[in-house]
């Protein structure tokens, strides 16, 4: 094959990858759009499949909305049906002074965040304190949240450590900056992933007490990612990939090139053994972050394994390049889950906004910070 075809068939593999990555994203905003009512949905016990119908709450009581026309109910009559609450009503009611205090802890953490990517440049031999690395790291945030899976954030990263000079003057490791980058991903997610299988099977992976499907398999399914990372990390550090030409040219070894500079310096186990320590601070702050937007919702689940389960195979589903800030992917994925938990559907797309919230508001702190930088 010539390399004109070899091009041609690489660019159609890259649109159809990126045309199947949209249909996704689509089809589970398309889901969430239909599982999730913005209103409340109400029935009546006695004939709960023929009496439901979405509500809306007024201080005389409640207003109907059937397919003939709105219906006034009275308090007392409004008050004997059984409800599933809605987007709306479940946002209207949330605690804002719980979530005030986890949007702090959240900032507070990418502290953490970034004290993790700093030690993995630890030997990039760039001058980086701490404040200076935090502040490239939020201002990627925003770069993250407008392109698919992160790749602008990542992408901003890279070029603001390749564009400083080294100790000695000379240019930026390039491969060294990329492989940080790479490795900071990976260990993020498989440090989310571990922690929440431990928690999983610590609060009953198996379900066998609550009518519920178990947690376990999914649970060995996470903990498999860092096992995986790892052993792929060592491969590369001993074995002679190297001599494997198409592991190490075109597409996949502008991945593996970077990864075999950075794994084969004898600095790196201990620049990625701290850097796993403070990964697995910003994942257990992470959940807990969700777990505690769940009390600012009002959910109360009945199988709590699901919600460390569920939050971090949303947070893999979106790290997928599919739709800018993990939009119908994530969602999906908290309903879905949360659902197993026992949190109404509203409450479980209502926990995945507001902590997109919280993330967004980081990208809109990082812009404001990378405008006043380049004014000044």
């Amino acid at each position: 094959m010539s390399e004109a075809a070899a091009a041609l068939e690489q660019t159609r593999r890259l649109r159809l990858g990126r045309v199947l990555s949209w249909v996704l994203a689509l089809a589970a905003l398309a889901f969430v759009a239909w599982v999730v009512p913005v209103r409340d949905r109400c029935w009546d016990p006695r004939a709960p499949e023929s009496t439901r119908v979405s509500v809306t709450r007024e201080d005389a009581g409640c207003v109907l909305h059937l397919r003939t026309g709105d219906v006034h109910v009275a308090r007392e009559e409004c008050s004997s049906l059984q409800c599933e609450p809605g987007l709306a009503s479940t946002l209207e009611r949330a605690r804002l002074g719980v979530a005030a205090g986890l949007l702090a802890l959240y900032a507070l953490s990418t502290l953490a965040w970034a004290a993790r990517w700093r030690a993995l440049l630890a030997f990039a031999d760039v001058e980086l304190p701490l404040r200076d690395v935090w502040r490239v790291s939020i201002e990627a945030q925003a770069g993250g949240i407008l392109l698919p899976g992160g790749i602008g954030g990542d992408a901003l990263r890279i070029a603001s450590v390749v564009s400083r000079p080294t100790r000695h003057g000379t240019k930026a490791p390039a491969a060294i900056v990329i492989a940080s980058v790479l490795l900071d991903r990976a260990i993020g997610l498989s440090t989310i992933a571990v922690l929440a299988a431990a928690l999983g099977l610590w609060f009953g992976g198996g379900g066998a007490s609550s009518n519920r499907p178990g947690t376990t398999p999914l649970a060995v399914v996470l903990a498999a990612i860092p096992v995986a990372v790892a052993t792929g990390l060592a491969v590369l550090r001993a074995a002679p990939v190297d001599r494997i030409p198409w592991l190490v040219r075109g597409r996949l070894g502008r991945v593996v090139q970077p990864m075999l500079a950075y794994v084969r310096d004898p600095r790196a186990l201990r620049a990625i053994a701290v850097a796993v320590g403070l990964s697995l601070v910003v994942a257990a702050v992470q959940l807990a972050v969700v777990r505690g937007l769940v009390v600012v919702v009002g959910g109360a689940p009945v199988a709590e394994r699901w919600i460390y389960v569920g939050t971090a195979i949303a947070f893999i589903v979106a790290a997928v390049p599919a739709l800018p800030g993990g939009w119908g992917t994530a969602d999906a994925a908290y309903v879905f889950f949360f659902g197993l938990a026992g949190i109404p559907v509203g409450a479980a797309l209502a926990v995945c906004l507001l902590y997109r919230l919280f993330w967004y508001l980081s990208g809109v702190a990082g812009a404001v910070l990378h405008l006043a930088r380049s004014r000044r």
